[in-house]
């Protein structure tokens, strides 16, 4: 191969699509560019400029709950219509990212990444611009597909960069700008409606994507591509995004009618036939004979989905705790609900490096029944409880939640090898959006249950916290599940790709 060309290939290959090349153009991170490198000053820049894009997608999303009523009034839109602003964000975040981690391995990791936060810039500027609610909602859904590129590569490059005694430091480092934005999105966004008008707070965004832009595109050279000359699976793509869109459209609409119970049904067929597609594809979207054969990265994925489906809905009902029954307004709801994500952005870092030294998988399992211990003070919360009581089950759930993320993300990423990378960040993303679509399936189930379609108002205070008991309560009895599914995996072992 001529000087300077790129020479990508896939470690310990194992389908006809996977190319081999000579031990002295691999670098630790995988394949790459002939100038591609992870010196110190090289992963600073990469886990910097991760750290700045993974900020923006939590805030983003969080920030979007306090500007609804400003959007809506602006742009004429109904109830209905202000719904579909994070349910087709959501819907296209559970689409794009299984998928964008193969075309990662395809392309190039660093350029996906570069496209899918460009997109993601792009929108934030022309959002604000939107003259009607349909238009916005159409730009919301094309932001999604560029932050779910943009998260699912973000991850496959620090784990192709870092050294693998580092990988959970790391890991714990760059989650940071997650809880960060998870953090500032619901107070500056209460402060922007306000004050202002909404459509500073997508403006505000686009320095700072552009920031991340130039820290990745000019301080970062080379890329990772494991598989640059294998063919896309087309056929497999098709069939799970129509089966995780059905079963998304189903899982978010589930009490419109009959036909999101059909709507369920056939994307959970869709993405059975998806899964058998794959085991006959030579170069699939998901290998699912890897992941059958690799029971650690197997059950870190399943407990992935299980945490998040237990913890993502708790913000929610906190919110509306503080505000039904505490009478408190959105501004200080949205201070005290930023506990939790103020906690994690501490110990992130902290539980990454204990993730190092004792395990990722004792780590996780640690934070999920920490997880647990919060969820069971949540579920005694009532009327007559204190902003401490309530900032005490923040806390704990923050520190478990800290504990559990980046850990969990370690084991699975450390449990594949390179060839697999693509997939297993992709997986990670499509895991917890899933976790994120179950959680409101039981959140929607329980509200129409015990209040039906009244709003909360002081009429029904004591039926709405009837139903966030039993939420917290089913909650807790998924933590349960998932705990087994991460105490599996330290009996398990390190299952190699080898096996």
């Amino acid at each position: 191969m001529p000087a300077g060309a790129v020479r990508d290939c896939v470690m310990n290959a194992k389908t006809p699509c996977d190319k081999a090349c000579s031990d002295s153009e691999k670098g630790r991170g995988g394949w790459r560019e002939k100038n591609a490198g992870t010196s110190a000053s090289s992963l600073k820049n990469i886990i910097f400029a991760v750290a700045t894009a993974q900020f923006l997608l939590p805030f983003m999303v969080a920030g979007a709950g306090p500007l609804l009523p400003s959007i809506g009034r602006d742009l004429s839109a109904s109830a209905m219509e202000l719904s579909l602003i994070n349910a087709l964000y959501t819907l296209s975040l559970a689409i794009v990212y299984l998928v964008s981690g193969r075309v990662g391995d395809i392309l190039g990791r660093k350029r996906v990444f570069l496209t899918g936060l460009t997109v993601f810039t792009c929108m934030c500027a022309l959002l604000p611009l939107a003259p009607n609610i349909e238009t916005f909602l159409l730009m919301r859904f094309v932001q999604a597909t560029g932050t779910a590129m943009m998260n699912t590569s973000a991850l496959a490059i620090l784990a192709s960069s870092a050294p693998a005694s580092m990988l959970g430091r790391v890991l714990g480092v760059a989650s940071i700008g997650m809880y960060a934005g998870l953090s500032l999105g619901p107070g500056l966004a209460s402060a922007v409606a306000a004050m202002s008008d909404w459509r500073y707070l997508f403006w505000g965004v686009v320095p700072v994507g552009v920031l991340a832009w130039c820290l990745m595109a000019f301080t970062v050279k080379g890329d990772w591509r494991d598989a640059p000359d294998s063919p896309f699976d087309w056929k497999g793509a098709i069939l799970y995004a129509a089966g995780i869109g059905a079963l998304s459209a189903g899982a978010m609409w589930l009490l419109k009618g009959p036909w999101a119970a059909g709507l369920l049904i056939a994307g959970l067929a869709g993405l059975a036939l998806f899964a058998w597609s794959e085991t006959r594809c030579p170069c699939p979207i998901l290998d699912v004979r890897f992941l059958l054969r690799n029971r650690v990265f197997a059950l870190s994925t399943v407990a992935s989905l299980i945490n998040y489906s237990s913890t993502f809905g708790v913000m929610f009902y906190f919110s509306l705790f503080l505000q039904g029954v505490h009478g408190l307004g959105i501004l200080q709801t949205g201070l005290m609900i930023s506990i939790q994500t103020a906690v994690q952005i501490f110990v992130a870092p902290g539980a990454g490096k204990l993730a190092d030294k004792r395990g990722a998988g004792k780590v996780a399992t640690a934070g999920m029944a920490l997880c647990g211990v919060g969820l069971l003070i949540s579920a005694f919360l009532d009327g007559s409880s204190s902003l401490m009581q309530v900032a005490a089950a923040q806390l704990v759930l923050g520190i478990g939640i800290a504990l559990f993320a980046s850990p969990n993300t370690s084991a699975i990423m450390g449990a594949v090898d390179q060839a697999h990378t693509g997939q297993a960040s992709g997986l990670v993303g499509a895991m917890r959006t899933m976790g994120m679509l179950f959680s409101m399936v039981i959140i929607s189930l329980t509200m129409n249950s015990f209040l039906g379609d009244a709003p909360l108002n002081a009429d029904n205070v004591d039926a709405f916290l009837e139903a966030m008991h039993v939420n917290f309560i089913l909650f807790g009895v998924l933590n349960l599940v998932g705990i087994f599914f991460s105490f599996a995996r330290l009996r398990a072992g390190r299952t190699t790709p080898a096996e």
